[in-house]
């Protein structure tokens, strides 16, 4: 883990197995389409969402606990948002034609 902010981010969990686990729901909810709360030059420097999410992380605009937002409800809603997405899609196909 070459992170250079590492010892803030252990200080906000109780442990590094903690903090591990934050930071891969962190990187699932950027994979699945969340928006980013780091610049767009820091976003374009790092393709890698683990190394994302702990840099989210070390800002500190990021909360740890019973704020985090509730991934099933999340993941549902993102679905939601894709399957209206593909719907425009393929209503816009069929006016095409």
């Amino acid at each position: 883990m070459a992170e250079k902010h590492i010892d803030k981010l252990l200080s906000l969990t109780d442990s590094k197995y903690s903090l591990s686990v934050v930071v891969a729901k962190r990187a699932l909810q950027l994979k699945a389409g969340a928006p980013s709360v780091v610049s767009t030059e820091e976003r374009a420097r790092t393709h890698n969402l683990v190394t994302l999410a702990m840099r989210e992380l070390a800002t500190g605009k990021l909360t740890i606990g019973e704020e985090l937002v509730d991934e099933q409800r999340f993941y549902q809603d993102y679905q939601r948002q894709r399957q209206a997405e593909i719907q425009r899609q393929l209503n816009a196909e069929r006016e095409r034609e």
